[in-house]
Parts: structure tokens; C-alpha cells; sequence
């Protein structure tokens, strides 16, 4: 089963960040600061970060047009790597946003990049773990990451997003959901939480403590907290029979 993934023995030391038109910013920025201080403070300095988009062109957050967004459209993020150059990644941060909601065909080389770091090709290993936040699990079902796999997103994106992982369990009341190498978060701001049970589990629950600490963040450690599956009248979506 993929649930039953063996990631034993698996410390990531090369993460990645991928961005793309349209990105949520704090689902790229929350998850990224428990790094920040994993490495810094508390010296995990062996922990290496590339910021992956599809060229290294500067990327906004903004729709293409701007109007109507001057504090979205003034924010503009340099990449550190593009897909043709990116190092070997254990784990990949996938972040949501509207940009999800673009067609296949416009996100063909962000599926495919993931497709392929997840399962290994190129001369890449497979990832040790791929991450995504709010509807970043669109793209991840999307690219087939998620079959046979249970996964959950935002809870206001659900009837979007759900559909376009029909062999996935799609899990309502869940922050987050951990299915062997691959989590998946609910909207925004599940995504630090999220980050904190996978920095317990590959560091240790005390040093994941000792971050949300450091940030002064009330962590979430019960995955299946979840007021917001209830208050959008989410259900569970099981896979559909072949």
C-alpha cells in the first residue's frame, strides 16, 4: 500500500520550494520558517533549501494583470534554480494558491517536475517526501502522486479540488494527513503545523516543540483537528471503483 511507504531511516537534507504564478505566499513562507529555524538556531545546518520555479525568472504571487492588487502585484520572488537545473531534492514543498486552478496544459512542466522528483528520473533518486499546502494537493493529484493515497486540502477549495484525484481518500476532518512519503495539509496556515509533525517525526517531537517555541506558534499536534471540514459542510470523498 502507498500508505505503507518506508521512509525509515530517511533524514532529508535537501529541500526544495517550488513556486509558480499565483502561489499563496504564507504556504510557501509558513513551512519554510520552521526550516529557517531548524538550520539556524538549532543548528541543523546540514538542511540546504532551492527555490524551484519553472524558469528563473522572477515569480509573483499576483494574477498576470496586477490591477486591482498593490500589495500582492509588488511582491516578486527570485528563484534560486529552475527546472532544468535543480539539484537533487528529499523533499519538495509544494505551496497552493490560484495558480492551482490553471489548466494542465499551462501547469504541464510544474505536473511533470513533480511527477518526476517524486518517483526518480533523470538520475534523481526518488524523493524521500513531498509536501504540499492548502490546494497544493490539487497539482499533486494531478500529477498521480496521490493514487491509491488518503490526502486532504482546503477545506473552501474542496468541491474543486477533490475531483481531480478519483483514486484518492479524500480525508475532511484532517489538518493534515501524512500517507507514507507524501503529506498533504489543509489550507494556509495547516501548512506550519503540518511542517512541525514532519520535523517530529524525522528530528524528534522535542526539537519540533523547541522551533514552535522559538516562533511562538500554538502548535496543532492532533492532525484530525479540523474545525473547518464542518463549517464548509465537507465530506469525505472515497476513491472511485475501477
Amino acid at each position: 500500500m502507498a500508505d505503507q511507504d518506508d521512509t525509515s531511516n530517511s533524514i532529508p537534507k535537501s529541500y526544495g520550494l517550488l513556486l509558480f504564478p499565483q502561489f499563496e505566499v504564507l504556504d510557501a513562507a509558513g513551512p519554510t520558517e520552521l526550516l529557517n529555524i531548524l538550520s539556524g538556531p538549532f543548528e541543523h545546518s546540514e538542511i540546504s533549501l532551492s527555490v524551484i520555479a519553472p524558469t528563473k525568472d522572477l515569480v509573483s504571487p499576483a494574477p498576470p494583470s496586477g490591477v486591482g492588487h498593490q500589495v500582492l502585484g509588488q511582491q516578486l520572488y527570485q528563484p534560486t534554480h529552475s527546472f532544468a537545473d535543480a539539484p537533487p531534492l528529499d523533499v519538495l514543498i509544494v505551496p497552493g494558491g490560484r495558480g492551482t486552478a490553471r489548466s494542465d496544459e499551462e501547469m504541464r512542466d510544474v505536473l511533470d517536475f513533480i511527477r518526476d522528483r517524486f518517483n526518480g528520473s533523470g538520475g534523481h533518486a526518488p524523493l524521500k517526501y513531498v509536501f504540499s499546502v492548502c490546494t497544493g494537493s490539487d497539482l499533486l493529484a494531478r500529477a498521480g502522486v496521490l493514487d491509491d493515497r488518503r490526502a486532504t486540502t482546503n477545506k473552501k477549495a474542496w468541491s474543486r479540488v477533490t475531483p481531480h484525484g478519483t483514486k484518492t481518500h479524500w480525508v475532511a476532518n484532517a489538518r493534515w494527513v501524512a500517507s507514507g512519503r507524501v503529506w498533504t495539509t489543509s489550507g494556509v496556515t495547516a501548512g506550519i503545523d503540518g511542517m512541525a509533525a514532519l520535523v517530529g517525526k524525522v528530528y524528534g517531537e522535542d526539537l519540533a516543540d523547541r522551533v514552535c517555541d522559538f516562533i511562538e506558534h500554538v502548535r496543532v499536534k492532533d492532525p484530525a483537528s479540523d474545525p473547518f471540514a464542518e463549517m464548509n459542510g465537507c465530506k469525505d470523498v472515497l476513491p472511485q471503483r475501477q
